[in-house]
């Protein structure tokens, strides 16, 4: 990330800031070009945890069964939660949300079923010993009475809108700058098998964004009017792509689909309303590996939405340096155990695609199970989002 003198303005209880001074500095500013003053917001955020759960005393035939077990056993460790068995009923922004996964195949003759468990919307820099210590105590709730596995299916989505319950425009167009301007980097840091994942496509090789060089695309977002129309051009989707195929869109009615890498169509809601979504990660299998991906994406978002005009397009973004900036963010925002957050980016692979090939294109073809999954999901309840709205109630 940058290497000039940037001051920032926080909240009451933060000072300013002046960012570190490397010995590249002189040579090694590829990312901003100019001194600003700048406004960082505060995050709140939720977290979805697809996993593949079972119980270690009972077997359970269904996936209701499981799912009261879950819930009496959070219950027993203190942690808020209640249960989203049917569209009808009612989610909490306070508490952990229990429900079955669609887009993670089940076994029931093993007794393992794909589960997703959504974390309340809890803030990002103000206590943040806090979220860790709920994150902790719900793994070990899960690891006493659960074999927790993951598939290539699982995940680690989490949803991010600033402290004050909604976005600005400025802000939401920095976040999808650094989403297409890191994406190289940010694969280095997932499984092989989330970069051609249909459930995370490539924002950057979208059927809108293809074939633009970094600096018409960085235009293109700039000339975006409405939360609408950026959200749509962030997950466009081909109707002749694998995805379009499987959920039945007409040849050249290219439309909107969410699972792509970032996740700006729950900015549909109007008037900067709504969450942006990174659902890139893995399944995360312990506290540690989620708590990383939360800090990560928060980190991101605050330098981001703070200097994300001030990207260089035509330079090649650089994992080390994002890195070292990411870091910079956690120990200014009191992180604790931000060893987590450096051991993710020090297990990097960097991505080399074949000759030919273009990095996080959605799949040429995808199974016929995975074709039916999509296809359930587009009528599946977005728990996030109608928690992020139970939230708005709070705080606007």
């Amino acid at each position: 990330m940058p290497h000039v003198r940037v001051v920032v303005r926080e909240p009451a209880h933060h000072r300013h800031r002046e960012a570190p001074k490397h010995r590249a500095a002189a040579r090694d500013d590829i990312l901003f070009h100019k001194l600003r003053r700048v406004e960082v917001p505060d995050f709140r955020f939720c977290v979805e945890l697809g996993l593949v759960i079972r119980s270690r005393r009972r077997n359970h035939k269904t996936v209701a069964g499981l799912e009261d077990e879950i819930s009496a056993e959070f219950t027993r460790a203190g942690i808020l939660n209640h249960i989203a068995n049917s569209r009808s009923s009612p989610v909490s922004s306070r508490e952990w949300t229990i429900a079955s996964e669609l887009s993670i195949p089940s076994r029931p003759r093993d007794y393992r079923f794909g589960m997703k468990l959504v974390s309340p919307f809890m803030r990002f820099c103000r206590r943040p010993e806090v979220w860790q210590a709920e994150l902790r105590a719900v793994f070990r709730a899960l690891d006493d009475g659960f074999e927790i596995t993951t598939s290539h299916q699982c995940f680690t989505h989490i949803h991010i809108v600033p402290d004050a319950g909604f976005w600005t425009l400025n802000q939401a167009k920095g976040l999808a700058k650094s989403a297409l301007y890191f994406e190289r980097c940010l694969d280095a840091l997932v499984p092989p098998y989330r970069h051609r994942s249909v459930w995370a496509k490539s924002n950057r090789n979208n059927r809108y964004f293809l074939g633009m060089s970094m600096a018409e695309s960085f235009e293109r977002i700039d000339a975006q009017g409405t939360f609408e129309a950026l959200g749509a051009r962030m997950n466009w989707c081909s109707s002749a792509s694998a995805t379009g195929l499987a959920l039945g869109a007409k040849p050249g009615h290219d439309f909107q689909h969410d699972a792509f890498r970032w996740n700006f169509v729950n900015l549909n809601e109007g008037g900067g309303f709504g969450t942006v979504e990174y659902r890139q990660p893995p399944g995360s299998a312990s506290a540690s590996e989620a708590i990383a991906w939360v800090m990560l994406v928060a980190c991101l978002a605050r330098l981001s939405c703070g200097a994300g005009g001030e990207l260089r397009p035509g330079e090649k973004p650089q994992l080390k340096s994002l890195g070292e900036w990411l870091l910079y963010e956690a120990e200014w925002c009191g992180m604790p155990h931000k060893g987590l957050l450096k051991g993710l980016i020090k297990q990097a692979v960097p991505v080399v695609p074949a000759p030919g090939v273009l990095a996080g294109m959605d799949a040429d073809s995808i199974a016929v199970d995975e074709a039916q999954r999509l296809r359930w999901k587009t009528k599946d309840r977005n728990v996030a989002l109608e928690k992020y709205r139970r939230l708005l109630k709070h705080v606007v």
